[in-house]
């Protein structure tokens, strides 16, 4: 049964992100604004202790076939505000549900085209690659798909080659992903097709209306 906090958060979040297209997922207390292929993601995340939120925003590529929302690019913003009383949380949720909105202004603006996500995330995975050695993990996958995607086929090998040469274990989801993408790394109009299929069952998946065409 949702408590006078989960009350709270819930018309904070309506009145600061349902006018920038968000919406809830369910009776959660997550949110998320569609942008085709890509979604900008807000958790007011619970404590298993305490009543009141954390705050998560990110962006979440819907090629990533796990499913489940994850946070691919972004996560905590804010720490966790304790519930005391419904004056004192309905400030705190207004302030954790405005500062959201900043921040998904922030992910919109960084990923407004699909040539500038690709250079973020090779970026990123470039980054968390050097930072632990031998570990490749979904930005690598993600970076590959959106190297692909531009044209970029030599990074896009070389992300996937990555996963399935690292230590990575073979029967995860993960390396099956990037096995798969990486036989179609050399046929771009192929991976295309490929990546386009996963958005759908995504967007099926999440209630989302379907694509007519593809975004790329």
């Amino acid at each position: 049964m949702a408590g006078p906090h989960d009350k709270l958060i819930a018309q904070a979040a309506k009145a600061a992100l349902g006018p920038l297209g968000f919406q809830r997922n369910g009776r959660s207390r997550l949110w998320f604004a569609d942008h085709s292929w890509w979604l900008v993601v807000v958790e007011f995340q619970p404590s298993s202790w305490s009543k009141g939120s954390y705050l998560n925003v990110a962006a979440h590529w819907l090629w990533t076939n796990i499913g489940a929302i994850s946070f691919d690019f972004g996560g905590r913003l804010e720490a966790f505000v304790e519930y005391s009383s419904d004056e004192q949380f309905a400030a705190a949720a207004a302030r954790l549900a405005a500062s959201a909105g900043e921040e998904v202004q922030r992910l919109t603006t960084m990923f407004s085209s699909l040539s500038a996500t690709a250079n973020i995330i090779l970026m990123e995975a470039r980054t968390q690659a050097s930072q632990a050695a031998g570990h490749p993990g979904w930005m690598a996958y993600n970076a590959g798909v959106a190297a692909g995607l531009v044209g970029r086929t030599g990074e896009a090998v070389e992300k996937f080659e990555s996963i399935l040469e690292g230590a990575v274990d073979p029967n995860s989801a993960l390396h099956r992903a990037a096995e798969r993408m990486s036989k179609l790394a050399l046929d771009p109009a192929g991976l295309e097709r490929e990546v386009f299929s996963i958005i759908q069952q995504r967007r099926k998946a999440l209630a989302l209306p379907p694509l007519d065409a593809s975004p790329f």
